[in-house]
This record gives structure tokens, sequence and C-alpha cells, in this order.
């Protein structure tokens, strides 16, 4: 009888020694004072692996326990977390003790191309983890696993969503109800549905003068009062 419970008792070890073993898809959220954090890298130090936090701050990450993580950003301390048996992960971020940095004073407010390329800088992670250009060839072995794994996708997702926000507030900048107003004498709901309704696009806008600009407004007042 004892010999049979010694045996039952080892049995279940090894069961639970073999699960524990094994690599778990385990989802996970990054934070930082109670904000949800995109564009963190946290990467499997056992499993040589890594992937990025999406704009929700979520993540999902094959790992096993006894593995190690490490949580990244730009201006943030790194974290460490050693996976154990939970089954969700939760990360909170801490910045970087204040330094003094040089500050250089502009007469002018920052610029929607410079703001564009902080944010390209801010978040260069995802440019590398994103990458498969040129993914013909022996030697691309990450970019070919880029161009597949969610990783990747969430990456260039998040390439996109940053290259939209550029192109959209440069129409705006060039394309105001100011300018349309003083153009057609357009107000209120006139206004907001000829803003919708003729919308330049952003090779327009980026390529248009400003005169091309007020043609092209007047040319759409015409077609407008037609209809």
């Amino acid at each position: 009888m004892k010999k049979a419970a010694f045996l039952t008792l080892t049995f279940n070890f090894f069961i639970c020694f073999y699960a524990i073993g094994q690599n778990r898809t385990i989802p996970g959220l990054v934070t930082f004072n109670a904000m949800r954090q995109s564009g963190v890298v946290i990467k499997n130090v056992n499993l040589h692996t890594q992937i990025i936090s999406n704009d929700r701050g979520e993540f999902t990450i094959q790992a096993k326990a006894g593995d190690t993580l490490i949580s990244s950003k730009e201006d943030y301390i790194k974290d460490t977390l050693l996976v154990t048996d939970q089954p969700f992960f939760i990360i909170q971020l801490k910045k970087n003790p204040l330094i003094l940095k040089e500050v250089l004073i502009k007469s002018s407010p920052i610029t929607i191309e410079e703001t564009y390329a902080k944010n390209k800088k801010d978040y260069k992670e995802i440019y590398r983890i994103g990458d498969k250009s040129n993914i013909i060839g022996p030697d691309n072995i990450d970019k070919i696993w880029s161009a597949v794994c969610k990783e990747g996708n969430d990456a260039r997702k998040l390439q996109r969503t940053l290259t939209s926000d550029y192109k959209s507030s440069l129409v705006n900048r060039r394309f105001t109800k100011t300018l349309v107003t003083r153009i057609t004498g357009y107000k209120d709901t006139t206004l907001d549905n000829f803003m919708i309704k003729y919308r330049p696009t952003f090779k327009m806008v980026q390529k248009a003068t400003d005169y091309d600009l007020i043609q092209y407004i007047k040319k759409k007042m015409a077609e407008d009062k037609k209809i």
C-alpha cells in the first residue's frame, strides 16, 4: 500500500515538473501610472525571443516557468520579471530618474514634421521588428520571421498609425475652416459638410501651393452649388 502511494506521488511529481517546463502562450499588460503603454519591448532571455506591446499596452509571449523577461522602453527603467505559473503578466514600468538635459528654446512651436520624426525616434524599435524589406536572401531569417509573426504585424500596424496621424495632421494644417470660410462664406453645418466631402488627399496637399489650394476650394465650391 505504501509502495503504491509512493509511486503515485512520484508520478504526480513528474507530471507537474513536465507541465511546468513547457512553453506557454501567456498574455500580459504593460502600464505606467495606470496608463497602458504601447511600444514596449518584452524579451524572453531564455528563448531569445521578443515581442512589442500593442497600442492598448497588451501582448502575448511564449514562456515557461523559470524564464526571465526583460521589458524596456526609452525613458523608462528596464523591468525584469521571473516567470512562474502565473496565467497573466502585469508589468508596471517606472520612469528613469529625471536628468537635466540641454534645453533648446525655439521661437516657434514644434512642426508636424518634427513631431513625426520624434515619434519615429521614440518608437524606433517597431521599425526594426517590423522590417521585412529585401526579404529574399540566405541571411534574412529575422526578416522572414518578421513577415509572418504577430510581433512583426503589430509593429507594422503601429508604423502605419504613426504615418496616418502625420498625413492627417498635415492636411488639417493646410485645409482649415478659416481658409474655407474666407473663400466660400460657408458656416456651421454647411461648412462642416463641405470640409468632409471635399477634404483633399495628403498627396494633393503635399504638392499644392497656397494658390493651388485656393483654386481647389473655389472649384469644389462651384461643383457643390451645381448639386
